[in-house]
């Protein structure tokens, strides 16, 4: 008994389907698009997007291009909003409005995320385990809908039979439907840097109930980061779209045997999505230049950092090897080299720095009235004159307020080791070898 029914069916189809081929035209003045998804089934997640939203932006750009582009063709949506539409609904809208063609618009999505490419479907026996679970994981929709079982004969997408089902399916429109489907995946490789895994058979429950010419394409997967990208742009969508449509545009001219020229990629996508791609290109690697310069920047501070560091480390070990140099030396030269060494080598000098002119002034200057232990140096082209010498910063720094009370206001404290200026990490440093 069940093989009877299971027969009886595929011959109901198949009559229905040779009844409906005889009945066309060979002409194409009616197509069904139809956005996957919707509202709460939104098919596959990306990062930032969900699948039936760029399903119907794609599906909306492509009506819109074969609305301006073949006036003769009129154009029915499954839907045009964010709305769910059973499996069966869709199928029956192409039925019902006795489409030329059907057309179902998707995103794929994979584990692994780096799975690219565009590839696109008719009615058929999946002959991998990879398209038969493409096929349950669209099917699946219908396990939500009211009445599946009755709606599509006792199909269920999770039953190990389904595959072995519809391999007693013949699609009347196998042959039309292959067609389409080769010029669109030639479509997208000529028009799209996307990869193109190529025509496919197999069990779309939205293609069984069709009896119309009718393809599912997959128009790159959500689940690739880059993909997600490039299928959120305006630009990106106008390119699959307008791809698309060169596909119908050619099987159109083989079908009513004519030989118009194929509208240019350029010719159908607006300007304007051309000018905004462009302005986020240039933003983009505007950013990108900008992040590379504070890289740059940021390893020259390191490097600077690290020379410092360097620097600063030989100078201490300099010091270090000075000091060890008195073991040398008898006790009484050692005696008296230290002294000579503090009063002249190896104490830390602070003085107070008023006035740096490229002119050498005499000590007995009118510049210089008031100012106590002037005593000058020589750095760069500039003379500098310093008045004071203690041996803290503490000293130095009360010294600086009284030079500022005579007028010079910009006095500030300088710090010397053998005559040489130092800063104050390096006298910290000097400091630390002398008292160990």
């Amino acid at each position: 008994m069940r093989n009877f029914i299971i027969i009886f069916l595929v011959l109901g189809g198949l009559f229905n389907n040779i009844y409906a081929q005889e009945a066309k035209s060979n002409r194409l003045t009616k197509i069904v698009l139809d956005p996957g998804h919707g509202g709460d089934k939104p098919g596959a997640k990306g990062r930032i997007s969900l699948e039936k939203d760029i399903n119907l932006a794609v599906s909306l750009k492509l009506g819109k291009i074969i609305n301006e582009n073949l006036p003769d063709v009129n154009v029915v949506y499954t839907r045009k909003t964010d709305k769910d539409v059973d499996l069966i609904k869709r199928s029956q809208i192409a039925n019902r409005e006795k489409a030329d063609i059907f057309i179902s618009i998707h995103c794929n999505a994979a584990k692994n995320h780096e799975a690219t490419g565009t590839e696109t479907f008719v009615m058929g026996l999946a002959k991998t385990q990879e398209n038969i679970e493409a096929a349950k994981k669209e099917n699946a929709d219908i396990l939500t809908e009211a009445n599946y079982a009755e709606n599509y004969d006792g199909f269920n997408p999770n039953s190990p039979e389904a595959n072995i089902f519809f391999a007693l399916y013949q699609n009347a429109y196998l042959e039309q439907s292959l067609l389409l489907a080769d010029k669109m995946q030639k479509q997208y490789t000529f028009n799209t840097n996307l990869l193109s895994r190529g025509v496919k058979q197999a069990p779309y429950l939205v293609l069984y109930k069709t009896s119309v010419p009718a393809v599912l394409t997959e128009i790159g997967f959500i689940s690739n980061a880059r993909e997600e990208k490039y299928l959120n742009t305006q630009l990106g969508q106008y390119k699959i779209a307008a791809s698309i449509f060169q596909a119908i545009f050619q099987y159109k001219q083989r079908l009513e045997g004519t030989n118009l020229e194929t509208p240019s990629i350029e010719s159908l996508i607006p300007k304007e999505a051309i000018a905004q791609d462009k302005e986020a290109k240039e933003k983009e690697a505007q950013e990108k230049r900008i992040a590379e310069e504070k890289r740059k920047q940021k390893e020259l501070e390191e490097k600077k950092q690290k020379e410092e560091a360097k620097k600063a480390e030989e100078l201490a070990k300099k010091i270090k090897q000075d000091l060890q140099k008195k073991d040398t030396t008898t006790l009484k030269e050692t005696n008296k080299e230290d002294k000579e060494t503090k009063s002249n080598n190896q104490t830390i000098v602070y003085r107070v720095q008023f006035f740096a002119n490229e002119t050498k002034f005499g000590e007995n200057n009118t510049k210089f009235k008031g100012i106590e232990d002037l005593w000058m140096y020589k750095e760069g082209k500039m003379w500098k004159y310093t008045s004071g010498r203690f041996d803290n910063f503490d000293s130095a720094n009360t010294h600086k307020t009284k030079i500022r009370e005579k007028g010079h206001k910009d006095a500030f404290v300088v710090i010397f080791h053998k005559d040489k200026r130092i800063t104050i990490e390096e006298a910290k440093e000097i400091e630390k070898q002398l008292n160990k």
